[in-house]
């Protein structure tokens, strides 16, 4: 802690050295492990790993070690730094496999879904501050009165179904306040390793389905990323919530206003670095997407918003004023902290989870074995399988029943060249090839060009158009019915 904030430190491996940074510990939702960045932002189609697929039956079983006790085995590089070698993991088993995967990652995954949730990680009863008052029925009916610290922009309803699942399960709240007496426990102990790693104590659940990013050496899988699961069972059927921000519409034939900026839209937020500035509050901070982790909740639940006050909406003619500077700028300082009272520095928030009502079933399940085949069988190839969401503007970005599609993006080197193997999801039986492209020459060019020919197809309606595709070296394979050997082969045939 400094300065009264909470700081996280990540480590960054450049031209194999390897520098640690510390950040505020809110920026806990942007880092991925094995994940490039580039100019501060990360390179989603250039990750390490590959997908695996989990059955899990009970968090809690399982055994704590230390990073350097597991990645020496799995010959995974930890630079000598002791931050690194000391860092929790958590191990268990499952069909014969020995997983292991960083708490922090848990942690990430599970509890650090925006800004506001992270910060309240480290702070004595920090769930217990974001609310006040909640109680359940008999009839599994839920009441939630969030408090005026929780900005009005994520205040969505399915941040409120996850707000109450993991504030009604006792498991799952008892597990997110034990980061915090965990990491006070180390400092009043006087234990002192260049910074406190992150523990939480595993939660007993009930049998899951789990998707990671990781490597495999053996029968031992490192696990870097948390992609998705079905984790979350809320003890309610029906959730009524209270917040500030949700009002009572009272239209009026008044005139309405609409202020008309001089300024550009803001386009970039770089953060704060110097140490000891405050972010302001402020109910109405930007919201920056991020690549979510998908939570799939095993029961429906209907969420009620309560209004306690009422606003005021003008429905007549509009009018334009040009008063007030309004608008943003191309570059804005923001801050992560906890936000106060006085504060200068422009607050900023997260979105990082998505609620779904299924697991992540996208119909990929033969693509994913036939690149599991093709990395088996072929071993001279190295292969690393990335999913990205599609871009968002066009219908195309959503599936049918309002999730987010995704793209498989396969990596594959031979040792003289590197490929991208592209797979787009469609559960709704649209027709689309699999497309394969050469690498663009360094992982920046390549995550540039890969983001931009998912853009045009999103535009495009989701088809592979000659119109942006004629200028590129590529492959476009049909799908057939045919076994995943058969359809490694045509690939191996292209690349």
């Amino acid at each position: 802690m400094e300065n009264r904030q909470w700081r996280i430190q990540a480590a960054f491996v450049h031209r194999n050295e390897c520098t640690i940074i510390e950040l505020p510990i809110a920026a806990l939702p942007l880092l991925r492990i094995g994940t490039p960045y580039y100019d501060g932002l990360p390179m989603q189609t250039q990750k390490k790993g590959t997908l695996f697929e989990i059955k899990v039956d009970n968090l809690n079983n399982g055994s704590v070690s230390k990073a350097i006790d597991v990645c020496r085995s799995l010959n995974y590089f930890l630079y000598k730094k002791l931050q690194l070698m000391n860092q929790n993991m958590w191990s268990f088993q499952s069909d014969g496999v020995t997983y292991h995967m960083p708490q922090t990652e848990m942690i990430r995954a599970l509890f650090a879904i925006n800004k506001t949730l992270t910060n309240a990680l480290l702070r004595p009863n920090g769930l217990d501050l974001l609310v006040n008052k909640v109680s359940i029925n008999q009839n599994q009916i839920a009441m939630i009165n969030f408090s005026d610290e929780i900005p009005r922009t994520i205040m969505t309803d399915d941040f409120a179904r996850y707000f109450g699942w993991l504030y009604l399960h006792s498991e799952m709240k008892q597990s997110f306040s034990s980061v915090q007496s965990n990491a006070y426990a180390m400092m009043a102990n006087g234990i002192n390793l260049k910074g406190v790693p992150l523990e939480m104590t595993m939660p007993h659940t009930d049998a899951f389905n789990l998707t990671v990013r990781g490597l495999r050496r053996n029968d031992e899988i490192l696990i870097l990323e948390w992609l998705a699961s079905d984790l979350a069972y809320p003890p309610f059927k029906e959730l009524n919530i209270q917040h500030k921000s949700i009002k009572k519409r009272l239209y009026t034939p008044d005139k309405r206003k609409k202020r008309l900026s001089k300024q550009e839209q803001s386009q970039e937020h770089v953060l704060n670095e110097i140490n000891g500035e405050r972010s302001g509050e402020d109910a109405n901070q930007p919201v920056i997407d991020i690549e979510p982790t998908q939570m799939a909740f095993r029961q429906s639940t209907i969420v009620n918003r309560i209004s306690e006050q009422e606003q005021k909406v003008n429905q007549g003619d509009e009018y334009i004023s040009n008063f007030g500077q309004g608008g943003g700028v191309k570059q804005s300082i923001v801050g992560l902290d906890e936000s106060i009272f006085g504060g200068k520095i422009a607050p900023i928030e997260f979105k990082t989870m998505e609620i779904a009502d299924t697991y992540i079933d996208y119909g990929l399940d033969h693509f994913i074995a036939m690149i599991q085949y093709l990395a088996g069988y072929y071993i001279y190839l190295r292969v690393s399988v990335n999913f990205v969401y599609l871009p968002l503007g066009r219908k195309f970005s959503y599936l049918p029943d309002g999730r987010r599609r995704v793209c498989a993006i396969v990596k594959v080197n031979n040792g003289m060249k590197e490929s991208f193997i592209i797979e787009v999801a469609v559960p709704d039986n649209r027709s689309l090839s699999t497309l394969l492209v050469p690498s663009f020459g360094s992982a920046h060019k390549s995550e540039i060009r890969i983001q931009e020919l998912l853009t045009k197809l999103v535009f495009n309606s989701g088809s592979w158009s000659n119109s942006f595709l004629k200028n590129l070296v590529h492959n476009k394979i049909r799908h057939y019915d045919e076994t995943a050997r058969n359809w490694a082969q045509r690939i191996i045939n292209c690349l």
